[in-house]
């Protein structure tokens, strides 16, 4: 699986009218800023790009700039593009995704599907091994699997992923509060994973599995989390660089969050060989522009926080522009609303707010045309997307107003000639984002072109990246109003209904009829 890259993408601008989370999108495509001919660079931070050869002893780094430190690197917890992406070079999954979609084995050689489609007999490599030296076996991913479920362990991002496995819903959803470890025991009894021998696991399903199970094998949910490590410290074990006993081509060696960096280095037990680099140091910096001019120094080897609004300056800078790498991205880009805070508890103002957004404007003026304007959640030409189907309330400023005056937000003195809107029925509106140059001129062209069209002020509040997306993560902490996406992990429609609906602050989750 590509992983949810961090190389930042362009929009579709939409304006989904959901629940716990409404949204409205955007789609769009990926840039990045890579070495010319992939060339790998000495270890010195302050020196240039040289082209390391059989003759160079200096240790072969990649040295990779992006813009939010990861918030969570739990596998079976994480699901944001930083997050995922490390994970991914440090863990595998019983499959891998290639960069053209196709799934390939990976811990596992081979599975066998029973003739009603219901089972699943997975069997895994000979000689697996984690980064220390000791074996994986089927019990591990079993572990994995159960861990994913297990109502008792908070903060489960992708749990809805296993939905379709026996009993996994069923697990999923029972309150830690109400059911007893007994009553969990007992669910986890009747759950489809059960690890046979140390050879091979067995998946039971609630129907026929589709094809894009062998995707959703290649996900972190799938990741043999260490057990050993994690019941020494079951919420915060992931933050020891030590603990991620994983089996992937690299392990982590450095995990500062003081300085936002990361440094991994290979794994001597991977089970394709040991990798050539001698590690990848990951650093992060929400000014996307001081990115841009390190990788313009020498200092970085990939820029992956490209944005919009930098490609201009990219393309017209003749010392990177050969370096630039441009390309289509699975990506929707929505103005979300968190339906469980007020005015957005509201349907008819999350309508109102979805015909305010300028989608065409913000994508010309601030995104300096990357991204096309989008009123659907799956993006066009990903198989499921309906386009011919309506979408959210499109574009429209004055249908904005009359929705809300029409819907109990008139003020006293708005005519049927000069509708206008009550700000103290809407009450206080506050737009979230994390904090940036580039997120600020973002923020601030959305709130004045929301504000504009209601009249009502809409306040900015700037916190940081990391900060940002552990808010996202839960609906009672999720901000009011703010700019969230979605990327594709595997090409596959599910990955775009299921994965972020579940309990998700996405779309309709709990309440369906007030979506």
């Amino acid at each position: 699986m590509q992983t949810k890259q961090q190389l930042n993408l362009n929009p579709l601008i939409v304006g989904l009218v959901a629940c716990a989370l409404t949204l409205a999108l955007l789609a769009l495509a990926m840039p990045v800023l890579v070495t010319s001919a992939q060339t790998i660079t000495a270890a010195s931070p302050d020196a240039a790009p040289a082209v390391i050869t059989s003759t160079v002893a200096a240790p072969k780094v990649l040295r990779i700039g992006e813009d939010i430190f990861p918030d969570m690197l739990d596998p079976q917890k994480a699901s944001f593009v930083n997050e995922l992406a490390l994970l991914a070079l440090t863990y595998e999954g019983l499959t891998t995704i290639d960069a053209n979609g196709q799934w390939h084995p990976a811990a596992a050689d081979r599975a066998t599907v029973s003739t009603d489609g219901m089972t699943v007999t997975v069997h895994l490599r000979e000689g697996l091994k984690r980064a220390d030296g000791s074996a994986i076996t089927a019990k591990d991913f079993e572990y994995a699997l159960k861990r994913a479920v297990d109502p008792r362990i908070p903060g489960k991002q992708y749990v809805s992923l296993l939905f379709d496995l026996q009993g996994a819903r069923t697990l999923a959803e029972m309150d830690p509060e109400k059911a007893t470890d007994a009553d969990i025991e007992k669910a986890f009894a009747e759950y489809g994973v059960k690890a046979m021998d140390d050879s091979n696991l067995v998946l039971t399903f609630t129907r026929p599995v589709a094809s894009y199970w062998a995707y959703i094998a290649s996900m972190p949910v799938f990741y043999p989390t260490d057990a050993k490590a994690v019941s020494q410290d079951p919420e915060n074990w992931w933050k020891n660089p030590a603990n991620h006993n994983g089996n992937g081509p690299f392990m982590f060696k450095e995990i500062d969050a003081t300085n936002s960096k990361v440094t991994l280095v290979p794994n001597p037990n991977y089970r394709q060989g040991q990798a050539k680099l001698d590690r990848i140091e990951f650093s992060y910096n929400p000014d996307n522009m001081a990115v841009l001019q390190a990788f313009e120094d020498g200092k970085l080897d990939i820029d992956a926080s490209v944005a919009p609004e930098l490609v201009p300056t990219v393309i017209s800078n003749t010392k990177v522009v050969s370096d630039f790498l441009h390309y289509p991205a699975a990506q929707t880009v929505a103005m979300a609303f968190n339906n469980t805070r007020k005015p957005f508890d509201d349907r008819n103002v999350r309508i109102a707010f979805s015909q305010a957004l300028d989608r065409f404007g913000f994508i010309r003026d601030q995104l300096d045309g990357v991204g096309a304007p989008y009123t659907r959640w799956i993006p066009p030409d990903v198989p499921g997307n309906q386009a011919s189907e309506p979408g959210v309330p499109d574009s429209d400023a004055a249908a904005a107003v009359n929705t809300l005056v029409n819907n109990g937000y008139a003020a006293k003195d708005s005519t049927a000639d000069k509708p206008k809107v009550d700000c103290a029925k809407l009450g206080e509106i506050k737009f979230t984002y994390p904090d940036s140059p580039i997120n600020q001129k973002r923020a601030e062209y959305l709130t004045n072109n929301l504000s504009q069209v209601i009249g009502c002020p809409i306040t900015p509040e700037p916190i940081s990246g990391t900060e940002f997306t552990s808010l996202t993560k839960d609906v009672r902490t999720n901000p009011q109003l703010s700019l969230q996406r979605w990327v594709q992990d595997y090409p596959h429609p599910q990955n775009w209904l299921s994965a972020p609906i579940w309990k998700k602050p996405f779309l309709c989750t709990n309440k369906p009829k007030t979506c």
